[in-house]
């Protein structure tokens, strides 16, 4: 009898187990400073995060259009950087792309006041991946990529493959913000952060084998 119940026990979680395929996670960030190539390698990824320029800054800038803002390519105004990826077996990858405040200065000039765009570059030119939107920290965290919270969310893809992109971050003050007052000088400062996430789908007889209670094994 006993016997008979520990087959039918064995059975059940296969049935299970070939339903729902167990998955392991690894996760990697970067942010930083320089013109350095940085690596994370979490054993089955190695993402690049390339920085051709420091982290993006304004100071004294003045108001001015969506329209002029997103064509922008005066320093300070923008930031290249690229992210690549060197992927091993069977593995899709969720990253995002992601900004955060990093202004120092007393007379900082508020984030509502903030617009930031992002672009793809490519062989024809550049590609829009987000219409120009206000500087704002997400509340909660992306389990799905490891951004964590208090960060804005500019861009959330996912690879299967060896990669590699380049994208193009531009920043500029609202036409909306009225400058008269402010004393002038004001300056706003992101940093852009990358985060990702994979999901490695395990080998049903290894899932099988670690779900089985020991005495039936």
């Amino acid at each position: 009898m006993k016997k008979k119940e520990n087959i039918i026990i064995i059975v059940v979680l296969v049935v299970m187990i070939l339903a729902i395929i167990g998955v392991s996670y690894a996760a990697f960030s970067y942010s930083g400073l320089g013109t350095k190539v940085n690596s994370i390698t979490t054993g089955s990824i190695v993402m690049t995060y390339e920085e051709t320029s420091n982290t993006i800054s304004l100071n004294g800038a003045l108001p001015t259009t969506d329209k002029t803002g997103k064509t922008r390519l005066t320093d300070g105004e923008y930031f290249d950087f690229t992210v690549s990826s060197k992927i091993a077996g069977d593995v899709n990858i969720n990253y995002e792309i992601s900004a955060k405040d990093v202004t120092t200065s007393e007379r900082k000039i508020d984030g509502s006041n903030i617009k930031l765009y992002l672009t793809r570059l490519t062989d024809d030119g550049e590609e829009e991946l987000m219409t120009p939107e206000t500087y704002n920290e997400e509340a909660s965290s992306n389990s799905y990529t490891g951004r964590p919270s208090g960060e804005m969310s500019l861009y959330t893809s996912s690879m299967n493959s060896s990669e590699s992109n380049n994208y193009r971050l531009r920043m500029w003050v609202s036409e909306d913000y009225n400058p008269q007052g402010d004393g002038g000088n004001l300056e706003f400062s992101v940093k852009i952060n990358v985060y990702g996430q994979d999901r490695v789908a395990e080998e049903v007889s290894t899932v099988l084998l670690n779900n089985i209670p020991k005495e039936n094994q």
